[in-house]
């Protein structure tokens, strides 16, 4: 897996897991939030059926700033199953 200068990930570290047995390991990537104190944002409930890529659109007019959701909300660990009624921090940018 390649991480280019200048990319969000540039200071990462990167560790390979599975869940299952013998099925070859994936990247993951991990990452620090920084500026979570420092940044303002909306507070958003989240509703069955959206999509990150809806929500930035809904806040941005940008669909494609919808990794932003999870980079500012840690507790989310799997994107494709965020529950109802979770309460997403969308930052102001």
């Amino acid at each position: 897996m390649a991480i280019f200068k200048g990319s969000r990930y540039e200071y990462s570290t990167i560790d390979y897991f599975t869940t299952k047995v013998g099925v070859p390991a994936k990247p993951y990537v991990m990452y620090q939030f920084s500026n979570l104190g420092l940044t303002k944002y909306w507070e958003h409930v989240y509703t069955y059926g959206e999509r990150l890529d809806q929500i930035a659109f809904k806040y941005y007019s940008r669909p494609e700033l919808w990794w932003l959701i999870p980079e500012y909300n840690p507790q989310v660990l799997d994107i494709n199953n965020i529950e109802p009624g979770t309460i997403l921090r969308i930052p102001n940018v």
